[in-house]
């Protein structure tokens, strides 16, 4: 998925409205608020999240539009240039909106697919 942005002039503050998160996009921000990662650990817990590989070809470009839009921000450089990421304050606020947004929007769907899977995840079990 891709970031979809109206024209954001970055001098003013962003509302939810003027930005879409993608679900690559929004699942960085919400690890960032955990904790401040490297790239390599991201790629590994995104790998872990979507069950399927996240390559560094997907992973930098969508960091550095991040950064680009000031949701994240480098906080350190290691010794070989390993660059650790932290969210921005008004990254965490975009990431807290999107989040609520994200739950309220698949409400619906979360629960009916749980309720009607319930009787099959017990057999399985």
């Amino acid at each position: 998925m891709i970031i979809i942005c109206k024209s954001i002039d970055m001098s003013v503050n962003m509302d939810i409205q003027d930005i879409e998160l993608g679900m690559l996009q929004m699942q960085i921000l919400w690890l960032l608020g955990s904790k401040p990662m490297h790239g390599y650990e991201l790629m590994k817990k995104l790998t872990e999240i979507k069950r399927n590989e996240i390559t560094q070809g997907a992973l930098y470009p969508t960091l550095s539009k991040l950064r680009e839009l000031g949701l994240i921000k480098v906080e350190s450089e290691g010794p070989r240039g390993k660059k650790t990421y932290q969210l921005t304050g008004e990254g965490k606020r975009i990431m807290t909106k999107t989040c609520r947004e994200f739950c309220r929007a698949f409400e619906g769907i979360f629960k009916d697919f749980i309720c009607n899977c319930c009787p099959e995840l017990e057999k399985v079990r």
